[in-house]
């Protein structure tokens, strides 16, 4: 169940970083993160990269 709910939660924010012009911010408010490094540390515990570097990569590849 725990795998479940970090996967949903993973992809809400790939989804967000990748669809809309939200600052990391936004997201962690809209998605009940606790804060900033919150997401961060999750993201990259999960990615192995920051959300940030995560929606630079998206944003290279596609030009």
């Amino acid at each position: 169940m725990q795998s479940y709910i970090i996967n949903y939660r993973l992809s809400l924010v790939e989804h967000c970083l990748k669809y809309s012009d939200k600052r990391v911010n936004e997201i962690v408010a809209e998605l009940g993160f606790t804060d900033e490094s919150h997401l961060n540390k999750f993201f990259k515990q999960q990615k192995g990269i920051s959300p940030k570097a995560f929606r630079k990569s998206l944003l290279t590849v596609s030009e």
